[in-house]
């Protein structure tokens, strides 16, 4: 990465948390790691990049005159800021390239696979373009398949692209890593206009939580408990949008959340995955679905046999 983008990641992340003068910007730089090139940072070229920046990521750097000519990130409530920084995301953790070949500085979790889909991906979902491949089921079955894409999203380090089977516009789910052989058909695809609405990234997935949508369960208004420590954990990396705190208790033993959002089987096993932490008040229907569950999944550890299959 060069020099010129790692300042952009670099100064970003330091007017997020302050203000600063154009010298202390200046003298900052010069003793930042990613300066590799200890390049002195000039006036004007100050001044290009904050342009090139308010260009690139649709973020303005501005000046408050009134206290001391210091430079800000101005933030509009309104600015749907998601994308914006997933791309500064990616690129600080790219800017690590440089590093990670000499140090082992960083533990880092799995990458995703198959990323390199994604420029065929998203530029067929730009032209309208369908994708023929070779796709293999959970159940090890293979087939060939065409879609047109519409969004893809990632979940658990792993990609999936979202789209309508060509000849039927069924909607399909599918992670990229039981795709092989793709090849972009480049013949424009009109899907209908319910189709395109339904397979919008806000439509397909509103009230879900996760990869899973499944068109018979409703949204739920869910209420969960969450115990001390994890209430802190859950207020900092919340489960998902719609939560809100209801309540605390007095003692702070625990806290009451409500959330909007379908009992998907996505859901049930992040409510599992922090154990005796989270229990579920409200619907009774949820409740008792963790319960039985929690009892299947005793009677496994018991007999040493996966009781759903029974």
């Amino acid at each position: 990465m060069n020099t010129r983008t790692k300042f952009y990641c670099w100064l970003i992340g330091k007017l997020e948390h302050r203000k600063m003068t154009l010298q202390e910007i200046i003298d900052e730089w010069s003793k930042a790691a990613s300066n590799l090139d200890d390049k002195e940072l000039s006036t004007r070229t100050f001044h290009r990049y904050r342009d090139e920046i308010a260009s690139m990521f649709g973020i303005e750097i501005e000046c408050d005159k009134a206290n001391g000519y210091r430079y800000y990130i101005h933030r509009d409530r309104y600015t749907d800021t998601e994308v914006t920084d997933w791309m500064l995301s990616a690129l600080r953790i790219a800017s690590l390239g440089d590093t990670l070949k000499y140090h082992s500085k960083v533990v880092l979790e799995e990458a995703p696979q198959n990323t390199e889909y994604l420029d065929d991906i998203l530029g067929a979902i730009d032209k309208h373009y369908s994708l023929r491949f070779r796709y293999r089921n959970p159940y090890a079955e293979e087939y060939d398949m065409e879609i047109v894409p519409t969004f893809v999203r990632l979940f658990h380090q792993r990609w999936y692209v979202i789209g309508a089977r060509v000849k039927d516009e069924a909607p399909r789910v599918l992670p990229f890593d039981r795709i092989s052989n793709m090849e972009v058909v480049c013949k424009k695809h009109t899907l209908s206009p319910e189709t395109r609405k339904r397979l919008s990234p806000d439509n397909f997935y509103d009230g879900c939580f996760g990869i899973i949508r499944q068109d018979n369960l409703p949204v739920l208004d869910v209420r969960i408990r969450v115990f001390f420590p994890e209430n802190n954990y859950i207020d900092e990396v919340p489960l998902h949008e719609s939560q809100r705190k209801i309540c605390d208790a007095e003692d702070h033993s625990y806290t009451d959340y409500s959330l909007r959002v379908a009992a998907t089987r996505d859901f049930e096993q992040e409510l599992l995955w922090h154990g005796r932490k989270i229990i579920v008040l409200s619907p009774d229907s949820l409740k008792q679905e963790m319960i039985g569950i929690l009892k299947d999944m005793t009677e496994s550890y018991e007999t040493k046999r996966n009781t759903c299959e029974e």
